[in-house]
Parts: C-alpha cells; structure tokens; sequence
C-alpha cells in the first residue's frame, strides 16, 4: 500500500525535514480500506455492547467528524482515523493498535486503558487528553500534549519485538508542558527536542531514554529513574530531580542544573553545570549560513537572509558575524549545535530561515509564507499558462511535447504524478556533494538553455532567478494551497531549544521589523501568502533594486 507521501522542504538546510514533515493522505489514498460515513460509524457502535464491541477493523474513518462520540471499547486496530475530529471522543479501552491518526483532533479525549501498540499519532492534538493506564508506543512526533494525563502508563520499549528495530515510543518536537506523566514508564523512550517544561514526570520510569535538546524547565522529576538516559543540551532550571536517578546517565552540554532542585539525586556529573555564554552577551549575532546558496545566502553576503541578518544586527546594534556551512545533512550538529573547540561556546545562535516545526531547532514565530511554482520562458508558447493548471488545458500535442523539470521528492512531483505526466519529468537532485551547485540552477541554467520548457521549483528560487535573468524572460506561475498537496510553507528562525529569552528576542525583533522583512523579500523577488494563503504586493525594499537588474554580484 502507498503510504504517506512526505512534505518536501526546498532550502538544502532541511533535507533531513523532508522525512520529519509528513503529508497526511487523502481519504483516496488508501486502496483497501473500507471508506465509513459519520452515519455508518454512529449506526454500528449502536449495536455494539460491552460484550460485543464493534468492529472497524482495517476500515478508513478518515477526515470524519466524531466528536464526542462513545466507541464502547471497539476494535480500531489498524484503522485509519487521520484528520477526524475526535473531540472528547470516549476511546477508553479501545484497541488502537497499527492505528493511523496522523493530524487528528484528539483534545479532551479519553484514552483511558487504551491500546495504542505501534500508533501513527504525527502531529495530533491531544492537549488535555486523559491516556492513564493506556499501552503507548508509537510515533508521536510533533504531538501536542499539553495538560494531557497520562499517568500510570506503560510507554515502556518492547524488548521482545525487535524485528523491525527498536520499537518504542518516539516523542519527538513534542508539546507535553505541564502533562502528568507520574508513575508511568517511558523506558527507552525518545523525547528529543520535546517541551517537557513544568511537565511532571514523579516517580516516572525513564531508564534509557533520550533527551537531546529537551526543555525541562520547572519540570517535576522527583524520585525518577533516569538511568543510563542521554541529556544533550537538555535545560533543567528550576526542575526538581530529588531523589532521582541518574546512574550511568550522560550529560553533554546541559543548562539549569545549578538552578535545579538536586538533594538525593544520584548520578548526576561531579561538575553539575556546564555555564553557556547566553547569546549575544558580548554584543555579537552570530548566525548560522550557507555560503553558496542564493537567493538565501551567499559569503559575499548578496542574499535575503543575508540582508535579514544585517537588518537585525542593526537594530540590536551588535556586530554580525557568520558560520559558514553548506545547507544539507549536518548544518545544525556543525553549526546551531556545534561548539568553538578554543572556547567552547556556541558556534552561532541563530538559522535565518527554517520551516516552521523545524524539528532540529526551536522555531520562531513565522516571517513569510511562500510557495512551489513552475517558471516558463515566455514567447514559446505556454503565455497562456497564468494558473498551474492552465499547462492541463494545452493542446494534448503541445503537453505532451514539454521536458519539465522537478526536484525528486517536492510537492510539484506528486502534481505530475496526479496528472499522468511523470514520463515527461526531467528529474532533479535534492541535494549535491558538489558545493558549488546551486539550487537556482534548474532555472538559471537549464531552462533559459531550453534544456527543459517549464520549471517546478520553490517560490523564492523562482522569484529571485526570474528576476534577475538577462537572456529571456521568464513567467513565474504560483501554485495556490490546496487540501490534497502541500505547496506552501511557512518560514521561520531557529535558535536552540531552551533558549526562550533569546527565543523572545528574535521574535520580537521580527515583529517589530516584519514590514522591512517583508520589503527585502520583495526585492528578491519571493512570493508571499498572507494568512488566507493569497498573492501579497509588497513593495520592495527601494535601496535593494536601485539600477541594479540582478541582487547578486
């Protein structure tokens, strides 16, 4: 069965966010399961009893209103609930097992002694769900369980089932702020980059658990056994770890633990703080950048990003000063992440632009919102192309004459792939280990050469290189969001987890630059949504376009 097509981030930065941002399937894209109405659910679980629950095994209850609905224990292994609003839904006792409810509406549901083995939960909101006593392993990533219960549960890995590789719970980039997790066991669970803060987790069970990047702040530990679990750049100010246990545990680079309740705790390091230099505190922004990678940023410092970052150094009135690192697998653990050997601070604090839900780093509030498109040389034919779909209405000769260009695993391939026209694709790579490769070349190069006749390529890149190219000129046609496929993405900062005042800087700064923001990426061309996700004009920045056709040197 085809699962889950992957959102597809178009900067190099986030390559590894191209397997940690999922696009949720339509109800259509699960051949083999039964499709149910709200009615036809309602109508079988009025024949169910406690004796005889009912059965939607294997059956797709997808995109469904179902709140509040009581299921009476029914058997919901491996069905597929993905976007249904189950709004304090009665789902206590049910067996969920290879379930599927990915972006689902769980708030204020009640989960109790549920059966979750093995669940699919990516980006659901359980914010104040009770899940006490339940069986939970599974993907939880991005999942909001803020003011959740989920007391005496047993999140604990299977040891016993490791065919498939570690089976456990994986609570990654997740929203747990002041869930109750007291005397459950997450052994072994994964809670990278999670906000734990003033989460209680008494008396919990988390031998062998993962903690990178973890904000623990006022979060209650009391008695609990963390034993041989990984803290890296975890912050724990203000938690309570009395009477805790962290024998064998590791500890790189965390915050807080001078400002941590510690009396009875065992294991912690002999050198009980490492003392980070807060960022900025010697007047300095140092930013995290790709130095070969326009329209975002280049050494020479020709890029949006790059100009963001000089407008913030301003307005903070501090020096800027950049580290250099190619945008692909790695640029956070080098650069964000990674420390100064002759000081040992930080690198840089600050990644100008990253998706939204980023899960390597904490993200700002957004500052634009863009989209895929697709670029033509005009005069050729294809004038007529003002909509994507406009390339559908083409005489079948012409469509079937055109190269298009796309980038494997981005939002436009699944278009082509929709419409029947992948055999015309001309394929290209999500990334290169040649640093001197670009990603506006697919339009600089190859499409002003005529190599290909129509471009798929993100917002920016399109904007930016049509702008500035010399030889032709070029039409950028912008896909609109749609349900299906997701074309558009929000863009945000990133700085490091646990770090919230800096955090609160950045987004203030932002706020109050916002229109400038906007006016520079005007200049470059960017296309950007507002909030109902329509075309914006913006005007460009007057001191970026003075006589200048091209941004770039």
């Amino acid at each position: 069965m085809n699962r889950a097509a992957r959102r597809r981030w178009p900067s190099r930065l986030v390559i590894a966010a191209v397997l940690l941002l999922p696009q949720l399937p339509s109800a259509a894209d699960w051949p083999g399961y039964e499709k149910l109405t709200r009615e036809q659910v309602v109508a079988t679980l009025a024949k169910a009893s406690a004796s005889a629950p009912a059965d939607f095994y294997s059956r797709n209850l997808s995109e469904l209103d179902l709140s509040g609905i009581d299921f009476k224990g029914a058997n919901l292994a491996a069905a597929v609930l993905n976007r249904s609003n189950l709004t304090s839904a009665n789902l206590s006792r049910c067996n969920l097992t290879v379930s599927f409810a990915e972006g689902t509406n769980l708030t204020n549901a009640n989960l109790r002694g549920a059966m979750m083995f093995s669940m699919q939960l990516q980006g659901a909101d359980l914010k104040g769900a009770n899940l006490s006593g339940a069986r939970l392993i599974g993907d939880l990533r991005r999942v909001n369980l803020e003011q959740a219960v989920l007391t005496k549960m047993d999140g604990a890995a299977d040891m016993k089932n490791q065919s498939m590789g570690l089976m456990r719970a994986n609570i990654v980039s997740a929203n747990l702020r002041g869930a109750d997790l007291s005397g459950s066991d997450f052994s072994r669970a994964d809670f990278s980059f999670s906000d734990l803060s003033g989460a209680n987790l008494a008396h919990t069970k988390l031998s062998g658990a993962e903690f990178s990047g973890t904000d623990m702040r006022g979060a209650n530990l009391a008695g609990a056994d963390l034993s041989g679990s990984k803290f890296i750049d975890t912050d724990f100010t203000g938690a309570n770890l009395a009477d805790a246990n962290f024998t064998a545990a590791i500890f790189r680079s965390v915050r807080g633990l001078d400002n941590a309740r510690t009396q009875g705790a065992r294991g912690l390091p002999v050198q009980m703080a490492q003392q980070n230099q807060p960022a900025g505190d010697d007047r300095v922004l140092r930013v995290c950048q790709d130095p070969n990678n326009l329209p975002f940023s280049n050494r020479a410092g020709e890029g949006f990003e790059n100009k963001i970052a000089e407008l913030l150094a301003r307005e903070l009135g501090w020096t800027l000063e950049y580290t250099w690192f190619p945008q692909r697998m790695g640029f956070i653990r080098n650069t964000l992440r990674g420390r100064d050997p002759s000081s040992n601070r930080f690198k840089c604090d600050l990644v100008v632009g990253v998706p939204v839900g980023f899960e390597l780093a904490s993200t700002t509030k957004p500052y634009y919102r863009s989209t895929y498109t697709l670029v033509y040389v005009k005069g050729k034919g294809l004038d007529s192309v003002t909509a994507p779909e406009g390339l559908l209405n083409l005489e079948p000769a012409k469509l079937k004459s055109l190269k298009l260009g796309v980038v494997g695993q981005t939002p436009p391939a699944d278009w082509l792939l929709k419409h029947r026209l992948f055999d015309q694709v001309v394929p290209y790579q999500l990334q290169s280990g040649d640093p001197e490769r670009y990603p506006g070349e697919i339009v600089e190069k190859d499409l002003v050469a005529g190599k290909i006749d129509v471009a798929f390529v993100w917002g920016p890149i399109a904007g930016y290189f049509a702008k500035n190219a010399t030889s032709a000129e070029l039409a950028v046609v912008p896909f609109e969001p749609t349900p299906e496929i997701q074309f558009d993405f929000r863009i945000a900062m990133g700085v490091r987890f646990g770090e919230r005042e800096w955090k609160d800087r950045i987004e203030r700064l932002i706020e109050a630059n916002r229109a400038r923001i906007q006016a520079i990426l005007a200049a470059y061309g960017v296309p950007q949504l507002d909030d109902e996700g329509r075309i914006m004009a913006v005007p460009a920045d007057p001191s970026l376009n003075r006589g200048d056709s091209r941004l770039r040197k």
